[in-house]
């Protein structure tokens, strides 16, 4: 009734439960088989052994494939020659005939159910007292049948969505990469070319037109950037550790908030990222407090510190921040804790849960059969139920009462007054077995397997034992009949606990899939802003960089043609004494060196930009590989050209790097010159790589930091998730006047 949410069972579980069905369907035979022993040995051992001999056949359809030579139409002979041996000459009850029912069920041999169907109805009634007594025994044999073809397709089932969610993820994956690719190339593919296209042209007259495209492309790149990492707070969330680690701050960040976020993820990340750098920025925290969560419908996110508490935020930040999450239908809210900590919340909506996978065929067929488990139970309890018209009247109420809660609170699940109704249905079992005959023994079974599911296993098991024990009191027949009535109740017990069990096992592996597939989305999208961020960001910034210097060589070269211009003028007016003259043509001829120097300048740096939109576009097809492959010589080249570009001395002291590492540590490369060019003051730049032993460190050192506290930014989160992925680490901040980022990786 109540089933145990979010626990995977191993799949060798259902197995184990194919396995328990068929035992529980040949207990009773098996207990008879041995108790013949004593008295008729061989009798009694040859009905064990095609017992168990029937149990260990069922084990073939947990299998894709029929072992030995024999195939499925040897082995079902076989199995029928067992049943019908044990059935026929040594006189078994013809209830054991279910499991091979149950095989041509698997099997999909229908044609053979006929006549498998008339050899139960002879043997059957050759033994039975009447026609009552025969429609009984035939109907036991249908439903341990189908009890039985029931578990053991929903075993199979769940192997095979086990084996599923996987390729479910990886398309999932392949989906998403295929629909950022297409996004990548409509929306930043052409920016680039039309940087390239006016860049090739070497004509410093459309350097405006340059720049505003390079603006414009690179401002198109960190909105998509941003856009992909909406669904998730995790790369912020390893800034924050970060920023939080270089100020000496005690990071404690729980993250438990269902992803992914949707929209309202742009606007907590910068909660996050604000509400963290002003904890930085105040500094006298000794820890810090990140906790996300889910509250009735809301994600709520809380930034606790120690510190000063009324400095903790500008009151023009808080108000900003505020009517952002007001944007997205949220609230903001900020002030002392009881214990005197600052904390600021931001609480939005959640995301609406997914809409939960239809059923599969084989699911809905086993919860038909389930059903079909009910009605026989019905047929056969009315079959003995008194003839009285009370004792009918009571027997019609008591299983459609008793029926309609096992349908409600065990097979639609419903857990509203779920308890109440297993106290209900444990009367509605036991009060009536002294009036309803025997035959209603499996009301305490179906009760008994729903106990199972609805409690602890503990639990469950010790009332449901104490359930079997009861019905056989409560039953009649004295303490004789008490182990008989525990033993059918024990065998409804395992059918319905395996049935209900598989079906529950079923769905938890489809959400299971379904939420694997989600983070791989997630976890897609993130690699995908990571990748745009790292590879197109610094190219974009570089492009940008070298577009405003070309633009002020041209400008240069100008200034210097109009003095060259100027002095030609001069010396064909005649203008003054001959040294004059002589003089103006000096200087002439000067401006005319610089205004050629600047103009040359001008085209290598319009060159450049060709080359760096060609990488660009290059890089972009590579955002949607999921392995993009970087050489760290040409970063290392690229990064000191573009420092020096922008007036920074750069000292270089560099050991081989290795291939294997390469990539990464170049992403880490063009993050710090991103960093030092948008965050920094710098003059003076130092970049080393440093091979030792099993590890190779890159360090990248700049002069220019600045007073106050600069967010890293998510670039630096994403970096720390890319260094964690390949084993390596990452550590930025400031250290005597320098800023310093150092990443180390292990060497394989």
């Amino acid at each position: 009734m109540l089933g145990r949410r979010g626990r995977d069972v191993p799949l060798w579980r259902a197995r184990a439960l194919v396995v328990a069905v068929a035992v529980a369907l040949v207990a009773v035979h098996l207990l008879k088989g041995l108790a013949r022993v004593p008295a008729e040995p061989v009798a009694g051992m040859a009905v064990t052994a095609l017992c168990l001999a029937l149990v260990a056949l069922q084990l073939r359809h947990t299998r894709s494939a029929p072992s030995g030579a024999l195939g499925w139409a040897g082995w079902t002979a076989v199995e029928w020659a067992v049943a019908f041996l044990a059935v026929g000459p040594l006189g078994v009850s013809i209830g054991l005939l279910c499991l091979p029912a149950a095989s041509l069920l698997l099997e999909r041999r229908r044609l053979l159910l006929l006549p498998f169907a008339a050899g139960a109805v002879l043997a059957g009634g050759a033994r039975s007292g009447g026609v009552r007594d025969t429609a009984d025994l035939l109907l036991t044999v249908a439903l341990g049948g189908v009890m039985l073809y029931a578990v053991t397709t929903l075993a199979l089932l769940a192997d095979r969505v086990h084996t599923a969610r996987l390729t479910l993820a990886a398309s999932a994956v392949t989906d998403e990469r295929l629909r950022i690719a297409s996004s990548l190339r409509s929306e930043l593919s052409a920016g680039l070319a039309r940087i390239h296209d006016l860049a090739v042209r070497a004509d410093p007259s459309v350097l405006g037109e340059l720049i505003d495209g390079a603006r414009a492309t690179l401002a198109a790149a960190r909105a998509t950037t941003a856009e992909l990492r909406s669904l998730s707070l995790a790369p912020e969330a390893a800034s924050a550790r970060a920023l939080l680690a270089s100020a000496g701050i005690a990071a404690d960040i729980r993250i438990g908030h269902r992803e992914p976020l949707g929209p309202s993820g742009t606007v907590l990340a910068t909660v996050l990222r604000e509400a963290v750098t002003a904890v930085v920025r105040v500094g006298d925290a000794r820890r810090c407090e990140v906790i996300t969560g889910e509250r009735t419908g809301r994600t709520v996110l809380r930034v606790v510190s120690d510190g000063v508490p009324t400095a903790a935020l500008g009151a023009d930040v808080l108000d900003g921040l505020a009517e952002r999450v007001r944007a997205v239908g949220g609230r903001l809210t900020a002030g002392l804790e009881p214990d005197g900590r600052f904390a600021v919340e931001a609480v939005v909506a959640a995301t609406p849960a997914p809409v939960a996978a239809a059923d599969p065929p084989e699911l809905r067929a086993a919860l038909g059969l389930y059903y079909f488990l009910l009605a026989a139970f019905c047929g056969k309890a009315l079959l003995f139920f008194p003839a009285s018209p009370s004792g009918l009247g009571l027997g019609v109420a008591c299983t459609l009462a008793f029926c309609a809660f096992q349908v409600r609170f065990s097979i639609q699940d419903a857990t509203r007054h779920a308890r109440p109704a297993l106290l209900v249905s444990a009367v509605l079992a036991l009060a009536p077995l002294p009036w309803l005959g025997r035959n209603w023994i499996g009301a305490a079974g179906i009760l008994a397997g729903s106990l199972l599911i609805a409690l602890p296993l503990r639990a469950g098991a010790g009332l449901a034992a104490a359930l079997a024990v009861a019905a056989g009191v409560i039953g009649g027949g004295g303490p004789a009949a008490v182990p008989v009535a525990a033993v059918n109740v024990a065998i409804t017990c395992v059918v319905v606990f395996a049935v209900l069990r598989l079906v529950r096992l079923v769905r938890e592996l489809q959400q299971a899939g379904a939420g694997l597939a989600r983070a791989a989305i997630v976890t897609e999208r993130l690699r995908a802003a990571r990748d745009l961020h790292d590879l197109l960001g610094h190219g974009l910034a570089a492009i940008l960089l070298k577009a405003e210097l070309a633009r002020r060589l041209a400008d240069a070269a100008v200034v210097a043609g109009a003095a060259v211009g100027a002095g030609v003028e001069a010396v064909g007016a005649g203008v003054g004494t001959a040294n004059a003259a002589g003089t103006a043509n000096a200087a002439g001829t000067a401006d005319a060196g610089a205004a050629d120097g600047a103009a040359e300048r001008c085209r290598a740096e319009l060159a450049d930009i060709a080359r760096l939109a060609a990488r660009g576009r290059a890089e972009l097809g590579a955002v949607a590989d999921d392995s993009p492959r970087l050489s760290f010589t040409a970063e290392l080249a690229s990064a000191a050209a573009v420092l020096e570009a922008a007036a920074i001395a750069v000292e270089v002291d560099d050991d081989p790097v290795p291939d294997e590492a390469g990539t990464v540590l170049s992403v880490a490369l063009r993050e710090a010159v991103t960093n030092i060019l948008r965050h920094s003051s710098a003059r003076h730049a130092r970049i080393a790589t440093t091979v030792t032993g099993g590890s190779v460190r890159l360090e990248v050192e700049n002069d220019g930091v600045r007073a106050g506290v600069t967010p890293p930014g998510s670039g630096i989160g994403g970096l720390t998730v890319r260094l964690t992925e390949a084993g390596g680490t990452l550590s930025a901040g400031a250290d005597d006047g320098w800023y310093v980022l150092r990443a180390e990786l292990p060497l394989r």
